[in-house]
């Protein structure tokens, strides 16, 4: 369509300005220079003898000067929804692309957190996490009320996710870092060590101890809690990242 309307233009365009009347004058390209010096005197170079308005012009010049301005127009609106189309899926691609390379970095980030740490709408967040999910670029783990987000690939193993899950949580991973430097900690002295109430230490420790990250023993009148060996060097390494 475009296409056509641009061959419109030029045709009416060119009717409109090859030739006038008997009489009149002519409209055509400036001669190169070494024409012109050849030529001499016979040629007037001192500039326009009379200057013309619009409505001055042959009709067959105006109308295909609005004709022309109406085509143009008219395509800018009928191209505008595909402009935009192409603006928006540009838009889309890059905010994937940056969405997939912050989950490579930061595993196990909630669409929220996401959304906070790149500014980006949380709708917009959620949206291309759930195509990066059907596209199988992302895996989604559910902990309670939160949806983390990882790289669908082998780097992660079922532990991997659960401990990675566990430690984005300031208050779980101080936990576990102390559960670590004193096997056989108890409740009490992890809620005085980390000025938490004993439930809230209590809550933590049930869900470690769900996901098998943690056990305990009872010894005497005290429940002592220790990492579980099977987890600990997964739970070393993403400690250190």
């Amino acid at each position: 369509m475009l296409k056509k309307s641009l061959l419109f233009i030029l045709v009416l365009s060119t009717l409109g300005i090859t030739s006038a009347d008997t009489g009149g004058y002519t409209v055509g390209p400036c001669l190169p220079d070494e024409e012109l010096e050849k030529l001499g005197d016979a040629v007037d170079m001192s500039g326009a003898d009379v200057t013309y308005s619009f409505w001055e012009f042959p009709l067959s010049i105006k109308i295909a000067y609005i004709i022309g301005y109406l085509t143009v127009f008219f395509s800018f609106f009928k191209l505008a929804p595909i402009i935009l189309g192409q603006i928006r899926s540009l838009s889309k691609n890059v905010n994937k692309k940056r969405i997939i390379n912050y989950v490579l970095n930061e595993p196990g980030f909630t669409p929220s957190e996401i959304s906070r740490n790149l500014e980006i709408s949380l709708g917009s967040i959620r949206y291309q996490i759930k195509t990066l999910k059907a596209e199988d670029k992302l895996i989604l783990t559910r902990e309670g009320k939160f949806t983390r987000a990882f790289q669908n690939s082998n780097t992660f193993t079922k532990n991997d996710k659960i401990i990675i899950s566990h430690l984005k949580g300031s208050t779980r991973k101080q936990i576990l870092l102390n559960i670590l430097e004193n096997p056989e900690i108890t409740n009490q002295e992890i809620s005085e060590k980390l000025n938490l109430d004993k439930s809230t230490t209590h809550w933590h420790i049930k869900k470690l101890r769900e996901d098998d990250i943690i056990f305990s023993e009872v010894k005497g009148k005290f429940t002592k809690y220790f990492v579980n060996p099977s987890v600990e060097p997964e739970l070393l390494k993403w400690l250190k990242i």
